[in-house]
């Protein structure tokens, strides 16, 4: 006997092929190496930015809300996967994995395995993006081919019945969203060869600061001869310490200083180049990427910086995870990330904002209160407003004023 409480499986899953290995995202590149999701995130600036992205949008509070007028009040008794999506992952867990997906393969797919005695999902799973396959029939709806044989139907506004919602990017007019990673790989190629370069020139010791030049006469002796003025000229001169110790070579010998070529000059470039582009692909700010060699047009502060990087690379996520999750929500409730962290100001605007917000009317003391995570206090729920402003009814008297009779004059 089922309880009608108790939620209903409606699929039984192999939880090892929710995330695994995929396949190679694409051919090899022109820098000469075959470049996949897993390849990409070697790069250190590709990892940063999707690490950055997913983690930051996955600590924002999720709150079940519905409109009341003009106003969205929180559910009283929000769905149960806002908590415990399944029982292996948290929320935070959960949303990272998404907003991961979406960054490296530019598709989420969110299983819904479970549901309870309304129908409404209970438990959600999200799918590695490599391992779906999005079909559509001749004149039919669009389906998902699971691990190559299992058929899943997509979950929508019209068909509430569905096992898979299903989020994307930019998609260029398909049916799947396009992947950043696949996309840049070209980029990220250029990245990851010179990175190869770059630790297999030091590592093979290509870059030597000088030589010493023994004059003609010098050549025929023998190694153990010249072992030892090598041997006398870096004990007297290695370290800090003897950094600026005259060097005094004889029997004619010279030193001649090395300094690095015009092409490994420019494969610094190249590298530093790398990283602007990488941050370009994903719209994040060259600061967060620790590239703070240039200027930037993000801002002419850490704080306008952070504030652009919310408003123009972070809002679209933002909108388009809580349109897609709202649609598992029952009818009139939807799902809403609370921003409030992100496009806070410092501690003294903020502070002044509010203030002038309970002064005004805007808010009361306990709802600039609760802002702060503090307590209400005894008769902060009433509103304040200025002494010296009050309302004008159209003709300009105040609203609180009695306005005089007329005064009529005395007829003659």
């Amino acid at each position: 006997m089922r309880w009608p409480w108790q939620r209903r499986e409606t699929h039984n899953i192999d939880k090892m092929k929710l995330w695994g290995t995929g396949a190679d995202i694409g051919e090899p590149v022109y820098a000469g190496i075959s470049v996949s999701q897993e390849q990409s995130l070697r790069m250190t600036t590709v990892y940063r930015c999707v690490r950055l992205i997913s983690e930051t949008l996955a600590a924002l509070p999720a709150d079940a809300v519905r409109a009341q007028g003009d106003i969205r009040e929180p559910v009283p008794r929000p769905a149960s996967w806002l908590s415990v999506p399944n029982e292996e992952s948290t929320w935070f867990a959960f949303a990272e994995r998404v907003f991961e997906s979406l960054a490296m393969d530019g598709n989420a797919f969110i299983l819904i395995s479970a549901r309870d005695s309304l129908g409404l999902p209970s438990e959600l799973w999200t799918l590695n993006p490599r391992q779906v396959q999005v079909r559509r029939e001749a004149a039919g709806p669009l389906y998902f081919l699971w691990a190559g044989d299992q058929r899943l139907s997509r979950f929508g506004p019209r068909t509430p019945t569905g096992d898979v919602l299903h989020i994307r990017l930019a998609g260029g007019g398909g049916s799947r969203g396009l992947s950043p990673l696949d996309l840049a790989r070209q980029a990220i190629g250029l990245g990851l060869v010179t990175e190869k370069f770059g630790a297999k020139f030091f590592a093979e010791g290509q870059q030597l600061s000088g030589v010493i030049q023994l004059p003609a006469a010098e050549v025929g002796k023998s190694k153990e001869y010249i072992d030892l003025i090598r041997e006398n000229w870096m004990a007297s001169h290695s370290g800090s310490e003897s950094s600026h110790k005259p060097g005094i070579l004889t029997g004619g010998a010279t030193w001649q200083q090395l300094s690095i070529s015009p092409e490994n000059a420019q494969f610094l470039e190249t590298r530093r180049f790398q990283v602007e582009e990488i941050a370009r692909l994903y719209g994040v700010p060259p600061h967060m990427v620790s590239s703070v060699t240039n200027s930037t047009s993000w801002g002419t502060g850490i704080e306008q910086q952070a504030l652009g990087f919310a408003r123009f690379t972070l809002l679209p996520w933002i909108v388009r995870f809580e349109q897609a999750f709202s649609q598992l929500l029952p009818r009139g409730q939807f799902i809403r990330l609370n921003q409030r962290g992100l496009i806070r100001a410092d501690s003294e605007t903020e502070a002044r904002v509010i203030t002038n917000n309970v002064l005004n009317g805007l808010m009361s003391r306990n709802e600039g209160r609760s802002l702060y995570d503090l307590a209400p206090v005894p008769g902060g729920d009433r509103y304040m407003v200025p002494a010296n402003e009050q309302v004008l009814e159209p003709n300009g008297v105040p609203a609180t004023t009695t306005q005089p009779p007329a005064v009529t004059e005395p007829s003659p």
